[in-house]
């Protein structure tokens, strides 16, 4: 993950969501027409002798065409080069195929006996259990039966449980599953459960006691037309040493009350099956306690969320001391309202981030104000903040003018993207300011480059982008001397205006030119 947070590729690569269109399907009428009946076959006299010794001669050699088939596949397959690989080789091999598609271990069990003995005594192809849509409804039989070979032929590998309440009976179904993994869920490494309501997560949590030792990845969803109105409760208790990874989708923070020393990424976000306006509230308080006592955290990302404040919270001091995120180096807003998003960069110190990504609803016109206000002390509270990836925010007309002048106190960030402005284009102003020089004659500004460590640039979704003006930028910077870096980096995505002869002389001028259709 580290190495992600210091890389220029991941941005402006938001993804919207996609449409499952129905395919259409068009039938030849001629498809389903009969054979035609060949005329030889109407006629009603006897078949000539010499007719029918012809066929039993073509029925014999066919035979024996078939049998000749056979033995040459055989002999093919029993000189493959593939039977030559090592089992040892072979079991990696099938680790990692199963890794990418989690279904192949039947599969490989069918090819031959030689594989099927190696697939048995692999125990960690059979370490993935999954039920979710590709089961469908009313077979709870044969996942239960799916689920106790895959636990049995694990062994004591650690495994990976997904399970999806939506497919099963709650009162009947769950419970005869969660009964048969409870004696193996201490070997549980990742934990995904997504269930209806609390009355379904009780019975969960009533038989996953055992849960904890093995476990580094947690997911929890709920629905929220279900779950909204009944009273939560703690889930996880237990020591979690290894737990690293969390992810709550419109489940709350009292979920998980236990120590997490190794706690890397935490995600907190809106239930992301169905688009919807509405937020989840977060206890701004709670939240700050959960990230006080994770000082390991390296990434936290909250989607569609606002902040419930109480009127005991520290904020409401005169001089409130902010916390301390001392590891926090990716932090990630989507649909996060602009005030909401800035009380939480005002309370905390991040000594570590060096990525900020941001994105903002493109129904609120002021969306950029808490740039403007991180940016008046980012020095003391962003101090190593290197990259920052805005996404539908305002920076069009007199937004603009605000949105540079904090980028001026960023004067330390090496990498901007923008994506998808509210208005659909970005406007030549900015590139202009980016590729003007400083001018001694200017009061205020004066020998100052925006950005003067600026060395990616990425634009994403943009309709008046046709590379100019990312080629104006690049030529200004390239040839502005020891004051500004040199632009080695742009990247543009979804830009369907780019001119081709100026990303020929993009690629001249700058080291790396990636392009995304």
């Amino acid at each position: 993950m580290l190495s992600r947070v210091s890389s220029f590729d991941d941005l402006a690569t938001w993804e919207d969501s996609v449409s499952h269109a129905i395919p259409v399907i068009v039938v030849d009428p001629l498809e389903d027409s009969e054979d035609p009946v060949e005329p030889a076959s109407l006629d009603p006299r006897s078949p000539l002798p010499e007719v029918t010794e012809i066929e039993e001669n073509i029925l014999s050699l066919q035979s024996q065409l078939e049998a000749l088939q056979t033995r040459k596949l055989n002999l093919l397959a029993r000189n493959a080069l593939i039977n030559r690989i090592p089992p040892e080789l072979l079991s990696r091999i099938f680790e990692l195929g199963v890794y990418e598609s989690n279904d192949l271990p039947p599969v490989l069990s069918l090819v031959s006996h030689h594989w099927r003995s190696i697939a048995l005594s692999t125990p960690s192809i059979w370490s993935y259990i999954r039920l979710d849509n590709t089961w469908g409804y009313s077979r709870h039989i044969s996942f239960l039966r799916k689920l106790k070979v895959h636990l049995e032929r694990s062994q004591d590998c650690k495994f990976l449980l997904d399970i999806d309440c939506r497919y099963l009976d709650i009162a009947n179904e769950l419970p005869q599953i969660m009964t048969e993994l409870e004696p193996h869920l201490h070997r549980c490494f990742s934990f995904r459960m997504s269930v209806p309501d609390w009355q379904c997560m009780e019975i969960v949590r009533n038989m996953s006691q055992k849960l904890g030792p093995s476990l580094e990845e947690l997911y929890l969803r709920f629905d929220p037309s279900e779950s909204d109105e009944q009273a939560p409760f703690v889930l996880l208790s237990q020591p979690c040493p290894r737990l690293s990874s969390i992810t709550l989708e419109h489940a709350p923070l009292i979920c998980i009350r236990t120590e997490l020393p190794s706690l890397r990424c935490l995600y907190l976000i809106r239930e992301q099956r169905y688009s919807s306006s509405t937020r989840i509230g977060i206890s701004f308080k709670e939240f700050l306690d959960v990230l006080n006592s994770t000082p390991t955290l390296e990434e936290l990302r909250i989607q569609s969320a606002l902040f419930l404040l109480e009127g005991s919270d520290f904020v409401f001091r005169s001089s409130p001391i902010p916390s301390v995120f001392p590891n926090l180096q990716a932090l990630s807003f989507h649909y996060v309202e602009s005030n909401n998003l800035a009380l939480f960069l005002e309370s905390a110190h991040f000594p570590a981030l060096r990525r900020l990504s941001v994105q903002m609803d493109t129904s609120n016109d002021e969306n950029t104000q808490w740039l403007v206000r991180m940016s008046m002390d980012s020095a003391t509270r962003f101090p190593v903040l290197r990259q920052l990836d805005l996404r539908s925010c305002n920076i069009d007309g007199v937004g603009l003018v605000p949105f540079v002048r904090a980028l001026h106190q960023l004067s330390q960030l090496t990498a901007l993207g923008l994506s998808s402005p509210p208005s659909g284009v970005l406007g030549p102003r900015l590139f202009e300011v980016l590729a003007t020089s400083p001018d001694a004659g200017d009061v205020g500004m004066a020998g100052q480059w925006l950005l003067p460590r600026l060395q990616a640039l990425c634009v994403q979704n943009c309709r008046d982008i046709s590379g100019h003006e990312l080629l104006q930028v690049a030529w200004a910077r390239n040839t502005g001397g020891a004051s500004v870096s040199p632009i080695r980096y742009i990247k543009i995505a979804q830009c369907y205006g780019l001119d081709p002869e100026t990303h020929e002389q993009l690629c001249r001028a700058v080291t790396t030119v990636r392009v995304v259709r």
